[in-house]
């Protein structure tokens, strides 16, 4: 009964700050987004990588939760994720590619994030899939 306890003590938490929440950098934003994803489900975790973008209220944007939910009828539930590189694109955008690890099997993300001239980092693009190769640039995948 104590984890369980925990477990909501600590989704509140999430719950009540995450509508607050000003990331230092685009990273943080995406491993809140995931903490969502693995705590409640896609959903979470598209509204709070939107979260006062351009994004935001789009229900396109929202359809991506149905991709993660495909990813999860194979691979099983979400267990939280690896961040496989954070490019700076210009000082005030990045990239981050990262690895979302599940019970029986991977799938790759990458989130285009920029930061607002009051420091909130927000999304402008994120895509999912299966095969690194549609997801990571070759010299992430090969090398340089």
């Amino acid at each position: 009964m104590i984890p369980y306890r925990s477990l909501i003590l600590t989704a509140l938490f999430f719950i009540s700050t995450g509508a607050v929440a000003q990331e230092a950098n685009s990273q943080a934003l995406v491993e809140r987004g995931a903490d969502a994803y693995v705590a409640d489900g896609p959903e979470a975790a598209i509204k709070v990588w939107i979260a006062g973008s351009g994004l935001e209220g789009n229900t396109q944007a929202l359809t991506q939760a149905n991709m993660l939910r495909q990813i999860e009828d194979y691979y099983g539930k979400p267990q939280g994720i690896d961040i496989i590189k954070r490019s700076r694109i210009s000082p005030r955008s990045e990239i981050i590619y990262f690895a979302v690890n599940y019970a029986k099997g991977i799938a790759y993300g990458r989130f285009q994030a920029y930061r607002k001239t009051d420091g909130q980092w927000i999304s402008t693009e994120f895509r999912f899939h299966t095969q690194a190769n549609e997801i990571l640039p070759p010299a992430v995948l090969y090398g340089d």
